[in-house]
């Protein structure tokens, strides 16, 4: 996959609900012109019951706006999935999501509707983001087959590899140097709340707004930059 790349469904977008069809509208209309500084990146977090993607369901996805080099946090986005069956207690060590904070969310298809309206017309980043945007889209082919996220995305940890290791091939690259916890610890970030999706979306985009000057001083300043290379 590339650093930054589209991800594009056959749905046409004449059968689905209203706010489906504004959101793909919004993706269409992203400017490759845009300079960095003026877009919006939205950095996200799912908290699955598994680490594989094929069979994990989606507990609750968080995201935070970045703008003008700025996390947005009075606009976070939290939102946690309700589930039907008991929560395993290794899964509740892990991302600390109860029985009670589930039975109180919200649908998987209510959480999509509010995720996608959130992210409308901006880039989306998160650390290792294959693994997030296959669960959306797992969730997403259930309720609306056929859809996808379309926007533009950014992967923290290619970015930081890119910019640390430009001429190194990835098979010198020690993957464990490139964990969130790594790359939080090598530029003096923080972690919030590790393994809760808020905090580590919030973490992520602390990241990135570290990283996103270094692109600048290498002459990448506009979106389409990224897109030619």
């Amino acid at each position: 996959m590339n650093l930054l790349s589209k991800i594009f469904g056959n749905n046409s977008g004449k059968d689905l609900p209203a706010f489906a069809r504004s959101y793909l509208d919004s993706c269409r209309n992203i400017d490759q012109s845009s300079l960095l500084e003026n877009i919006r990146f939205v950095v996200f977090d799912t908290e699955t019951t598994s680490l594989d993607a094929k069979t994990a369901r989606l507990l609750s996805i968080s995201a935070v706006s970045c703008t003008h080099n700025k996390i947005e946090v009075s606009s976070a986005l939290d939102c946690y999935v309700a589930w039907a069956d008991e929560s395993r207690p290794e899964n509740i060590a892990i991302h600390g999501i109860t029985k009670r904070q589930s039975n109180a969310g919200l649908q998987p298809e209510e959480v999509i509707e509010v995720f996608l309206n959130y992210i409308k017309g901006a880039v989306l980043v998160a650390q290792h983001i294959d693994f997030d945007v296959a669960i959306v889209n797992k969730v997403l082919h259930k309720y609306y087959p056929g859809l996808k996220i379309k926007n533009y995305l950014l992967d923290t940890a290619q970015l930081a590899i890119r910019l640390e290791q430009p001429r190194m091939s990835s098979a010198g690259i020690n993957p464990k140097d490139y964990t969130l916890d790594a790359l939080l610890d090598r530029y003096g970030i923080e972690p919030l709340e590790r393994h809760t999706a808020l905090g580590d979306a919030y973490s992520t985009a602390e990241l990135l707004i570290r990283l996103l000057p270094k692109l600048r001083k290498r002459g990448l300043k506009k979106l389409g930059d990224f897109l030619k290379r």
